[in-house]
């Protein structure tokens, strides 16, 4: 037996004998779907087979105009009934509509006639009369139920109906009527409780499906016919099925008035709950009876206040529904929503599902929401959105501005799609019909493709345009980040720093700090506007030029040695909520600046992880002449990696013009000289880095931050080919430049100082070098510096302090995928050498701890104190403290003097 639907007939059993006696009528009373009809079904069946004559009728709204609907269903059982009651005459032409209509005295006397038949039938036959969904019965047979059921005392006629007391009925004097019957008993039904639901999965599916009820209620809500479409799914599928789930769900909607399909398809398009009063605005209906249809789905089970409880139960409402009443919907849930404050994207949803934007929203209202919806990480609604209202559009000033923002939220997507609208914006801004600006916005994009000849032409606009003096400064900042031999210099407008809206602008203060760093070097100051800008950032402030003003700020930071802090920001708040997978864009510029950090940290394989993402998130087509940074990271990466195949694939790539006349190209260059220095091409390499130091020159940024330390590879390429003195030169010049990136320039130029100087002098400048890469845990450069310093002792003779410092540079430098180093260094078959450990440990080893082994082995490989941390799962203090104690059991000072033989821990540690 069918547990569930069976659940109600029990009752009926139960209760069949004792309560629907001849003279006696039952109101079973529920909400949709929880039996009411099962029941209903049992008691006929019981009394059938007791020998009683049941006519049956089932009403519904669809037919509650239609006259004598009821009577006529059962009229037709009791007259087809063999040795049933006779006809009444006239009945059967009214009720096959073939005669003339009737006026209410004869339906009266019709219903009478009726009623006396049925009961003289009783007499000798009891009989049992059912009527389901009772409410819905069209007037005139309310009318004859009415007089039944007043006349039942003195009648061998019982009488069961079903209804929903929760809701109103049209034919209010038959309700009244029949709650006020001393005959009449009521019996109420609901949804099934957790623990009946419960048993009933345990009942269908077994012992083994106990631990899925408490899932299977919150689907259903103990409604009965979706527990058993659910129920059934797992018996046959082994899961539930959303087709099956969803059609059960439309039909107890369709059994019911209009208003209910009307109130459930509001929600659907809508997508969450809403009071009353919302829904009554869109769906033309009044609150009182709409809070009704709320009450009755939740009380039913079928909706939990006003939300669904499936997502199938949303999408077979919304895939029921026609078209054009879901468009208007659409159209209607965008101007409440917008009149309410909700969220911009969820109403640009709406906007676009609705398939045109109605004549009331005004451009300006469209622009104001396609910004909001910028802001966020849904610039494809804001897309969808924008391209509908441009579709729409007739007045070219407005088409203009719609244009501008279009160009701006594709250019989070894909920069390359945006600009198929540069051409007409940039006629629309000599046209005088772009807005200050949007046609500063078209400026940076422009910077960004490389469309070198519209930017001439759009900055002499600018420049000749009175309003745009406020703004002048801020954009010749940013050329001097991007194109500087584009940028006139200009002092900034002494009016509080321009006007508001130049002030409250992300991106030209973002561009303002990287000149800064550019052309007067590092400071608090800027570090602090940096920090600024991307805090601004991280909450949505200002979507104009976010990618470019992220890129500009973290720039800043790292171009000034603050890999630090430029790393904090990228593994945490932007990392968090500034690249979500809607904005692919700003996922590739973030990418970007991490592979810079990781380069600059020696973090290789990272490096290239990153500039890799950085060109599958956005194609080198969309990175326009920025394409420079990640692919020169790419390049730089692979090489150090020992990849050179791949290096020289990325090194052949094409690459736009206009890069090399930008900042960007520096590090496409950079990244060539080394490539070109490691397949043996010194004077290819030497001309590279030349190259980015006159332009830094021409451009007018050779006194602050260099974006590549060219000179540090210059001297490379002068060492590579023996000349000593030309490297020496330009190392002097490095250490002499008092805008540098800091510690990490100075390491780098103490190693190469070191390869100029005397066999006596170089252990200590590359101590230095050593101490200051470690504090920068820049890995890369400990390795290279670390195998010269081993070099220097064995010069000197040194040879044990030589061979431990060996195999710290070999360790460091398979640490960071440097294999352009360790190979070099030892071939493959002598590898295992730098692994091993020495023959007979040192004696203080032994008296380590095990967690000081531990942290050891860690630091003598190279790791930070940071690092070890975050690998043992400690705190920063812990590592200080644990070292301190084995340099004293070991009697040395620093981390540099950790015996090799440390290295034995590697693999279990590492």
């Amino acid at each position: 037996m069918d547990t569930v639907l069976n659940a109600a007939a029990h009752l009926g059993h139960a209760f069949g004998d004792s309560l629907v006696r001849p003279g006696q009528a039952l109101l079973l009373d529920g909400p949709l779907a929880c039996g009411k009809t099962t029941l209903l079904r049992s008691f006929s069946e019981r009394a059938a087979a007791a020998g009683r004559l049941v006519i049956t009728a089932t009403c519904s709204p669809s037919e509650r105009d239609l006259p004598f609907g009821v009577v006529s269903q059962l009229a037709r059982g009791a007259w087809k009934s063999p040795g049933g009651p006779p006809e009444v005459p006239g009945l059967p032409d009214i009720l096959r509509g073939t005669s003339d209509p009737v006026d209410r005295a004869e339906i009266a006397r019709l219903c009478h006639r009726l009623c006396t038949s049925l009961i003289d039938y009783a007499e000798h036959t009891p009989l049992l009369l059912a009527v389901d969904d009772v409410r819905h019965s069209d007037p005139a047979s309310a009318h004859f139920l009415l007089q039944l059921v007043r006349r039942l005392d003195s009648a061998r006629i019982a009488a069961v109906f079903t209804d929903d007391l929760s809701l109103p009925a049209p034919t209010l004097p038959l309700r009244y009527e029949l709650l006020r019957s001393q005959r009449m008993h009521r019996i109420g039904l609901g949804p099934l409780t957790p623990d009946e639901v419960a048993d009933v999965v345990v009942a269908e599916l077994g012992e083994t499906a106990s631990p899925r009820s408490g899932d299977v209620y919150a689907a259903t809500g103990g409604n009965r016919l979706l527990l058993h479409t659910l129920l059934a799914d797992y018996r046959e599928h082994g899961e539930a099925r959303q087709t099956g789930y969803g059609q059960s769900f439309l039909s107890c909607l369709h059994r019911n008035e209009p208003i209910f399909l009307d109130v459930v398809r509001a929600l659907a398009v809508v997508g969450f709950s809403l009071p009353a009063t919302d829904l009554a605005w869109l769906t033309r209906h009044e609150p009182e009876p709409i809070g009704q249809v709320l009450a009755a789905l939740t009380g039913a089970g079928l909706m939990d206040e006003g939300a669904f409880r499936q997502e199938a139960a949303r999408l077979s409402v919304l895939n029921d529904m026609p078209a054009r009443a879901r468009r208007t919907l659409h159209q209607r849930a965008a101007r409440l929503l917008h009149d309410q404050g909700r969220p911009a994207t969820t109403i640009a949803r709406h906007l676009v599902r609705a398939g045109r934007i109605p004549d009331s929203w005004s451009p300006e209202l469209l622009l104001e929401v396609a910004e909001q919806v910028a802001v966020g990480e849904e610039a494809s609604v804001a897309v969808d959105l924008l391209e509908q209202s441009l579709e729409q559009c007739p007045h070219q000033e407005r088409r203009a501005a719609l244009q501008a923002k279009l160009a701006e939220a594709e250019w989070k997507i894909n920069p390359s799609t945006a600009t198929r609208h540069h051409t007409p914006l940039y006629g629309a801004v000599r046209a005088g019909r772009l807005g200050l600006p949007d046609s500063v916005t078209l400026l940076m994009q422009l910077l960004w493709k490389g469309g070198l000849t519209e930017v001439e032409g759009l900055l002499a606009h600018l420049r000749e345009d009175p309003a745009a003096t406020d703004q002048l400064h801020a954009i010749e900042a940013a050329l001097t980040c991007t194109y500087p031999w584009l940028a006139e210099r200009r002092p900034a407008p002494a009016h509080h720093g321009g006007s508001a809206a130049t002030r409250a602008a992300v991106w030209p203060r973002a561009g303002t700090v990287l000149a800064d760093v550019l052309t007067g070097g590092q400071t608090h100051d800027t570090v602090r506007r940096a920090e600024e800008v991307l805090r601004e950032l991280q909450l949505g402030h200002d979507p104009a030029c976010q990618e470019q003003a992220g890129l500009f700020a973290l720039l800043a930071l790292v171009y000034g040695g603050r890999i630090d802090l430029a790393s904090a920001w990228c593994e945490g708040a932007l990392g968090e909520t500034g690249a979500g997978p809607h904005v692919p864009m700003r996922q590739a510029v973030l990418a970007a600046a991490r592979s810079e950090i990781a380069l600059r940290r020696g973090d290789l394989a990272e490096a290239a992880e990153r500039s890799r993402a950085a060109l599958t998130h956005a194609s080198p087509g969309a990175w326009g002449v920025a394409v420079g940074l990640p692919l020169g990271s790419l390049i730089l990466a692979c090489t150090r990696m020992g990849r050179h195949e791949e290096a020289g694939f990325h090194v052949a790539q094409t690459v736009p013009n206009a890069m090399f006349k930008s900042s960007y190209g520096l590090h496409y260059l950079y990244a060539r000289g080394h490539y070109f220095l490691a397949a043996g091409r010194h004077q290819a390499a030497l001309a590279d880095f030349l190259l980015c130091g006159e332009l830094l020159t021409d451009w007018g940024l050779s006194s602050g931050c260099d974006p590549v330390p060219w000179r540090i590879g210059a001297a490379e390429a002068w060492l590579a080919q023996g000349n000593h003195d030309r490297a020496r030169i330009l190392v002097y010049q490095q250490l002499s430049r008092p805008h540098t990136d800091g510690a990490r320039a100075r390491g780098q130029s103490l190693r190469l100082l070191a390869a100029t100087s005397s066999a006596k002098r170089r252990p200590q400048l590359l101590n230095e070098a050593v101490g200051l890469f470690t504090e920068q845990e820049d890995k890369y450069e400990l390795a290279r510096t670390l195998w010269d310093l081993s070099q220097a002792y064995h010069a000197l003779g040194e040879k044990k302090q030589a061979r431990r410092t060996m195999r710290r540079a070999w360790h460091v430098a398979k640490m960071c995928d440097a294999a352009s180093l360790y190979e070099e260094w030892l071939p493959a078959d002598d590898q295992s050498q730098a692994v091993a450990p020495a023959p007979k440990a040192d004696a203080g080893i032994e008296r380590l701890t095990h967690s000081e082994r531990r942290v050891a082995s860690l630091a003598a490989m190279g790791y930070t104190n940071r690092e070890i941390a975050g690998k043992l799962y400690v705190t920063a203090s812990t590592v200080e403290q644990h070292l301190t104690r084995v340099f004293r059991k070991l009697d040395i000072k620093h981390r540099e003097q950790l015996p090799t033989e440390l290295y034995a821990d590697r693999m279990e540690l590492a």
